[in-house]
């Protein structure tokens, strides 16, 4: 298998994503092409012991921060490591492409490398999310602020493929992110788009649900608009980020908590590995005509290694040939209604 990363992108490029991709290759064999500034990549590279590992270097010597506004950086540098990384893709010279960048600029380069599978509406940024039995799967979490209805009706579909393939869950329960569990709740967006998801017979759609619901692992695959589930995970990281270390600061302050923290060390780690999502890798910008993931901006070695893997398995699973058969199926369908209409 041949993986396209992004050696450039992250906060902690290329040190960390050099490194997670040295792991990665030693653990597994697969070739890990690495696109951005050659010399520097090389120079990372040499901190290691390759031998035998397949770690091509691609040189790309544009960069693309991560504070830069997306679209205008990805149109202005041409030859910058995202989209270098993706003609890569394009062309079958690598299987797909992950990057741990700047997000914008990936939705950005995708949709001007790949295009949009024929008859996708938009393309849909999704990921596993913890709850308290595991993970399910929600989207969209950024790639799209502003939807329709129908765009969250196709998203079911296709996070419900995301969801077979990643976390290997049958026949998924989707449910829409609401305001409320009873029908009829929400915006105008989620009360229309409720009717559509009623009217699909092949998606095992189970209606609206809260916030807490999704976190109690209620349904298996969570739709949204991209605002609301960027809000949705952001607030999401920062509210644990801040409950562990409000946790810590008052366990430091006392005396005989120190005492008792040493003994439920071992639970606390615990805790802190479900909440990280380091484990569950990268999400995937799902609809495009090229498999594409997204790891988070600040992912360190480790974090690099699971996203590698995350996307290895997709492209085992073969999830683009999936998502392209079901939206033939869902046309066809649609062409039928038409017809009967």
């Amino acid at each position: 298998m041949k993986l396209v990363l992004d050696a450039m992108g992250g906060d902690y490029a290329p040190l960390e994503t050099v490194a997670g991709a040295v792991d990665y290759a030693h653990d597994t064999q697969h070739t890990i092409i690495l696109v951005g500034k050659a010399d520097t990549i090389y120079e990372e590279l040499g901190k290691y012991n390759t031998a035998g590992l397949d770690l091509p270097v691609i040189d790309a010597p544009e960069v693309i921060s991560m504070e830069e506004r997306p679209a205008m950086a990805v149109r202005r540098k041409k030859k910058n490591s995202m989209v270098v990384g993706m003609r890569l893709v394009r062309t079958g010279e690598a299987d797909a492409f992950c990057s741990v960048g700047n997000t914008g600029a990936i939705l950005t380069a995708g949709h001007m490398v790949f295009r949009r599978i024929r008859g996708v509406h938009r393309a849909v940024l999704t990921t596993p999310f913890p709850n308290f039995r595991g993970h399910h799967v929600f989207g969209d979490v950024g790639a799209n602020t502003d939807c329709r209805p129908e765009w969250l009706v196709q998203w079911g579909h296709l996070l419900s493929i995301f969801a077979e393939a990643r976390l290997n869950i049958h026949n998924p329960r989707v449910a829409l992110l609401s305001n409320g569990e009873e029908e009829g709740k929400g915006n105008e967006l989620i009360k229309n788009a409720q009717e559509l998801m009623a009217q699909e017979l092949d998606l095992n759609y189970m209606g609206v649900i809260e916030p807490k619901e999704m976190f109690e692992g209620a349904a298996d695959v969570v739709v949204a608009d991209g605002f609301t589930g960027n809000i949705t995970v952001k607030t999401s990281e920062a509210v644990a980020r801040y409950l562990m270390t409000i946790l810590k600061e008052e366990i430091m302050s006392r005396p005989l908590a120190k005492a008792g923290a040493l003994l439920s060390k071992p639970a606390f780690n615990a805790a802190s590995e479900r909440l990280d999502d380091k484990t569950y890798g990268a999400g995937m910008l799902l609809g495009l005509n090229g498999l594409v993931t997204i790891g988070h901006g600040r992912a360190k070695r480790d974090s690099v290694y699971y996203a590698l893997k995350t996307t290895a398995r997709l492209v085992e699973a073969d999830i683009l040939q999936k998502t392209r058969l079901k939206i033939e199926s869902l046309l066809k369908t649609q062409r039928n209604r038409g017809v009967d209409a």
